[in-house]
């Protein structure tokens, strides 16, 4: 989840895109749904997979730069990447 700030990203709609990234991140079905239609609303449907789309590709980086053995920031921490992985049902 986003850890601090509440700001816009200094761009239009940014608090409605970053409740997105949040809500996506935190994995409550309900909470992306409802995050998901404020998107559509406010920037359309295209807009709203453009943003998904750009939260799937940092997803992708971490993932391939993990796989290659880049170590990770300290403050994603590890623990939490595992807890999603939990989340998923996946044995870590």
């Amino acid at each position: 989840m986003i850890r601090s700030g509440n700001g816009d990203g200094g761009i239009l709609h940014g608090q409605i895109i970053l409740s997105f990234v949040d809500a996506v991140m935190g994995m409550d079905p309900a909470a992306i749904s409802a995050a998901r239609h404020a998107v559509v609303d406010a920037i359309g449907e295209a807009g709203m997979v453009d943003a998904a789309a750009v939260m799937a590709m940092f997803q992708f980086n971490t993932r391939a730069a993990d796989a290659a053995g880049i170590p990770l920031e300290t403050f994603f921490g590890a623990e939490e990447r595992l807890e999603v992985g939990r989340r998923l049902g996946f044995e870590l």
